[in-house]
């Protein structure tokens, strides 16, 4: 008898290995995406260990071609995590076309294509799980980020609206929406800063944003934010006082 498949998208590092490792654990073989093959070789060993099987599948998700080469690979899995990105931060007009079109492409549109791809044949099986990681950024205002929380806008809006359109064909969807996690992403992205600054009680790990999204999914809540700490402060983030503070505690030294 064959094993659901669980096709997680940045699984190199971070939450995506963390969503790697809890599917390998629940019984599922994995496709893992990402850019980084020595990394993927590395958590592909680790999922070994908990007897799943998995496909390593290399691609750069911030161009069309990188998610035809997922959607070759992988066409019908049972689980979706959307998960691959990147952070820039920068002031308007500070950054370079070509990354912000990348990054974009990455965050919102590429996901949402991936998905365009999966979800017709989940909805003939009458079933599938699809968690998109986007982040806080996408519900909080949020200065000197404006293109990151516009491309996790949108794919927070896109994650809402599928919900609602397949729930009835048996499809469960979750958007996560995260604060700050502790991965690799800041440091890639000349943000290392944050790790110093942010107060230790901002802070989630990845474990912690897995165990969201599995509740969430089996809630069958569409929106979640990880973190109790998130949860309790998000009604006042969009405020003067709130975002005087946030840009206090993340500019740079």
């Amino acid at each position: 008898m064959s094993r659901d498949i669980a096709l997680i998208t940045g699984a190199s590092s971070g939450i995506g290995k963390a969503f790697a490792l809890h599917y390998a654990a629940a019984g599922f073989d994995l496709v893992l995406v990402g850019r980084d093959v020595e990394q993927l070789a590395l958590v592909s060993d680790e999922v070994a260990a908990a007897g799943a099987a998995s496909q390593i599948c290399i691609a750069d998700l911030s161009k069309s071609d990188g998610v035809k080469s997922v959607l070759r690979t992988c066409s019908q899995p049972d689980v979706v995590v959307a998960n691959a990105g990147v952070t820039i931060a920068g002031r308007v007009g500070s950054r370079e076309w070509a990354d912000l079109e990348q990054m974009n492409y990455l965050l919102g549109v590429g996901v949402a294509q991936l998905l365009e791809g999966i979800v017709p044949a989940m909805t003939q099986r009458g079933s599938g799980d699809i968690l998109i990681v986007s982040s806080i950024a996408s519900l909080i205002t949020m200065p000197n980020s404006v293109m990151y929380a516009a491309s996790k806008s949108f794919v927070t809006a896109y994650g809402r609206s599928l919900a609602a359109e397949i729930e009835r064909f048996g499809i469960r969807v979750c958007v996560l929406c995260p604060g700050y996690v502790h991965t690799n992403l800041h440091e890639r992205a000349g943000l290392a800063h944050l790790e110093k600054q942010v107060p230790g009680w901002m802070w989630v790990s990845s474990n912690t944003v897995v165990q969201a999204g599995i509740r969430g999914l089996r809630r069958k809540k569409i929106v979640v934010v990880p973190g109790r700490v998130y949860r309790s402060v998000r009604p006042f983030m969009n405020s003067r006082a709130a975002q005087r503070i946030w840009r206090q505690l993340t500019k740079r030294r």
